[in-house]
């Protein structure tokens, strides 16, 4: 995430600590000069479908990271930002739409149960 942001404006989701984590390194480590960062209203689950009310608000020329939504058709298909995505609680148990995604990371054995270690990244053709 560090070397590809900065290019164009970004927004971030957050759901939960990591997406939390993620906006803290864009406003005060990359000192994103154009960054919007989302999250679900307190009054509504951040499982729950919904939740997370910005996605209407996103743009396609816009760089997007966030987690946990349940598919992937809220995405544009004509966006022009990356789509980034930490799918480590997901990449095993959902079906994760790759085509819509330009960066995916994950740690394999700790989706199977074990301590985390093994980082893995998936980059689009589009990169």
């Amino acid at each position: 995430m560090w070397s590809m942001l900065g290019e164009r404006a970004v927004d971030v989701l957050c759901w939960e600590s990591f997406g939390s984590g993620w906006s803290g390194d864009c406003k005060n480590q990359l000192k994103l000069k154009d960054l919007r960062v989302f999250k679900p209203t307190m009054a509504r689950s951040r499982f729950e479908p919904g939740g997370l009310d910005a996605r209407h608000h996103l743009h396609v020329e816009r760089d997007d990271s966030g987690v946990r939504v349940p598919n992937g058709d809220w995405i544009p298909a004509d966006r022009q930002g990356l789509a980034i995505c930490d799918a480590t609680s997901a990449v095993f148990a959902m079906d994760v739409p790759w085509d819509k995604l330009d960066v995916v990371t994950w740690s394999w054995q700790k989706v199977l149960g074990g301590e985390a270690a093994h980082g893995m990244l998936a980059l689009s053709h589009a990169l």
